[in-house]
């Protein structure tokens, strides 16, 4: 699937897009999936063995420091420890009920983290929407295929949890984000706009430039 025209060209640092440290982003892709379960295949070696997902403990120090890292990646600076804490405090409250938030492991070694969120409809209680709510994989990890595999692992969860769609987000200007979700068979479902008077948009930009 091609790339709109507006997601392809954007040139603002993903710091100017970012509202606060929070995901809501002023143009988000919201991308959808409806990945059919993995058949069953020959036995495969190290190198491409899954990823599992293992609960994050409230106090594990590494997960704060990883997810500083993380918000100051799509921020563009790091978030205020005040903010932090209480960000903390409120998603491991709700940790194990509608919100899961796990690191990613691979042949032993922690790879990143993903937090995944199960929305009940109010108009059908039985039905439920997925939400990868934040995905991260370490640097070091990365271009890899570690990525694909922790996806794939969050996917299955939340298809074992009976979500019949399952959406992430993806910050605009993010163009490798984009199409590391497109290869995990997500496609583009709507935008999301922020309304943010006084800000010029892309094409006033480029008409100044001219």
């Amino acid at each position: 699937m091609g790339l709109s025209p507006l997601l392809r060209e954007r040139k603002r640092r993903s710091g100017e897009e970012c509202l606060g440290w929070f995901p809501t982003v002023s143009e988000t892709a919201d991308i959808r999936s409806k990945v059919p379960s993995a058949p069953a295949g020959p036995q495969r070696d190290a190198s491409t063995l899954p990823a599992t997902l293992e609960y994050v403990s409230a106090d594990d120090k590494k997960f704060r420091d990883w997810l500083r890292r993380y918000r100051e990646e799509i921020a563009g600076e790091a978030p205020p420890d005040g903010w932090l804490d209480g960000y903390l405090k409120h998603i491991f409250s709700e940790q194990g009920k509608n919100r899961h938030i796990w690191w990613g492991v691979c042949e032993g070694r922690k790879i990143g983290f993903a937090v995944g969120l199960l929305t009940p409809q109010p108009a059908d209680r039985q039905r439920v929407v997925g939400m990868i709510a934040e995905f991260y994989v370490y640097p070091e990890y990365r271009r890899e295929g570690y990525g694909a595999r922790m996806a794939s692992a969050v996917i299955e969860f939340l298809q074992a949890k009976g979500c019949n769609d399952i959406h992430a987000s993806v910050p605009a200007g993010n163009v490798r984000g984009l199409r590391f979700w497109e290869t995990c068979s997500f496609q583009i479902a709507r935008y999301v706009l922020v309304y943010r008077p006084g800000m010029k948009n892309e094409e006033e930009e480029e008409e100044e430039e001219l």
